[in-house]
């Protein structure tokens, strides 16, 4: 596993479900830190180390997930980590519908609930920034 440029940041509200996939992460070498709602998220992904990459639950408390990609597509320092949508009702659109959705807030991929966790641990290794990429040396 090559090293991430920040930790991997889960947005789940279900304790259950943020608990199981950071531990199944962990136990795979990854750097995990998480966030129950959007706004705590957004704290999160302002600060140093930036996460990698974000596994964003789009029903949450506070401020949910379409909210926290529409502040994130204004920001030109948040824009650039990727995220993954991890939501039963995404999962349900359309191929087309979900492709739009996807370029037009920058989401790499979509995975449905329930998410077998080993789903999750390929998208952090297909989407995850790594430390050698060629942006290393913009200050994280």
């Amino acid at each position: 596993m090559a090293s991430l440029r920040g930790p991997v940041l889960i947005v789940e509200d279900d304790p259950d479900i943020r608990e199981s996939l950071q531990h199944f992460l962990e136990s795979h070498g990854y750097p995990v830190r998480s966030a129950s709602h959007g706004k705590e998220a957004l704290e999160m992904m302002a600060r140093a180390p930036r996460p990698a990459m974000v596994v964003l639950d789009m029903s949450l408390p506070v401020m949910d997930g379409h909210r926290l990609l529409t502040t994130r597509r204004g920001d030109d320092t948040l824009r650039s980590i990727p995220v993954v949508i991890l939501s039963a009702s995404m999962a349900r659109m359309s191929p087309r519908d979900r492709a739009l959705y996807a370029s037009s807030y920058g989401v790499a991929s979509f995975l449905g609930k329930p998410a077998d966790p080993r789903q999750v641990l390929e998208a952090v290794e297909r989407h995850a920034q790594r430390a050698e990429d060629t942006n290393a040396g913009v200050p994280v």
